[in-house]
């Protein structure tokens, strides 16, 4: 056990017992709380990378790479931190009941509603407060005031859920908040843009960098507290900010490049979505370097799918241009 953790043993405050909630309001926290997970941040940037939408924001292309850095840096993060202190989960984190539904539904239900590793500091809370907070000044969708309350929404629902579902404590929650917001803080001084024309973005190649920092972090407290269960958390986060870092600096002028047609975005975000999601649900222990290696190939790929595109001559991409 981490030497932090005898004082915060005691942190019971906010355990929620779920047995005489109804299966279809359990289902619909869990549904709630995807929308602080890794998949759906995967699917949401990647699909504005490749499709860019200008009405969501003028530079679709470095808004969502710099969305990609954020939140693979929020996760080495959090695997740090969650490994540091070795805190554990309410006893009620990996126990659901699957309701008699379909057998998909029933597997989503006990996926979606349970978790397991350690609890402290709260991931969902913490990438969701960056991700999301980054939104209000990166998005030009809507108003300033309508995009921080709707992001305060989303992290405060998605937080609750948390909560709700058993797997988290009240301050696990509080604390991995308050982080997102120092996170968040500490990267608008950092990793700003220094073209004036994207004055309020992000510069994506700082923020991988410091999301390859922040891995190589995460990967030595794994190492030195020798707690193996974290450790693909930390490799995928050092494999995907590497193949971030390669991959935007090898393009110039990336709001120019074409757009995915839909026939080619499905298809390769079905290559690269089933590498990733390969190299997470494999039941033998999946090396460090090959964790690294296909997260790294996988982003990689995200960011210079429309320059291959357009060498390959799939698709309209002289026609469909990010700007």
């Amino acid at each position: 056990m981490s030497r932090f953790a005898l004082p915060l043993q005691t942190r019971g405050l906010g355990e929620l017992a779920l047995a005489d909630a109804p299966d279809a309001l359990v289902f619909l926290f869990g549904l709630v709380t995807q929308l602080g997970d890794q998949w759906f941040f995967f699917v949401a940037f990647t699909s504005l990378y490749w499709l860019c939408r200008p009405r969501i924001t003028a530079r679709p292309r470095r808004t969502a790479a710099a969305f990609v850095g954020l939140a693979l840096g929020s996760l080495a993060l959090v695997t740090a931190l969650k490994v540091g202190f070795a805190l554990p989960r309410p006893p009620t984190a990996t126990v659901a009941d699957a309701p008699a539904w379909p057998s998909p539904l029933s597997d989503l239900f006990v996926s979606f509603t349970t978790d397991d590793g350690f609890g402290f500091p709260s991931g969902h809370a913490l990438g969701t407060t960056v991700v999301y907070g980054a939104a209000v000044s990166l998005l030009d969708v809507w108003d300033r005031r309508r995009r921080l309350v709707a992001a305060a929404a989303v992290v405060g629902t998605v937080s609750l859920s948390r909560i709700f579902l058993g797997v988290h404590y009240g301050v696990d929650i509080v604390v991995g908040v308050l982080l997102g917001l120092v996170f968040l803080k500490a990267v608008f001084s950092v990793a700003a843009a220094d073209d004036p024309d994207a004055a309020g973005h992000l510069d994506p190649a700082r923020l991988f960098a410091i999301a390859a920092g922040l891995s190589v972090l995460a990967l030595a407290v794994v190492f030195t507290t020798g707690v193996p269960g974290h450790t693909e958390n930390a490799a995928a986060a050092l494999g995907g900010s590497l193949g971030g870092l390669v991959g935007w600096t090898r393009l110039a002028d990336h709001e120019s490049l074409p757009t995915l047609s839909p026939p080619v975005a499905l298809v390769a975000f079905l290559g690269a979505g089933g590498l990733w999601v390969g190299v997470d649900v494999v039941d033998a222990p999946v090396p460090v370097t090959v964790t690294v290696l296909a997260t790294g190939a996988v982003v990689a790929f995200i960011l210079v799918a429309p320059k291959l595109q357009g060498r390959i001559g799939l698709g309209d991409g002289a026609t469909q241009r990010a700007d």
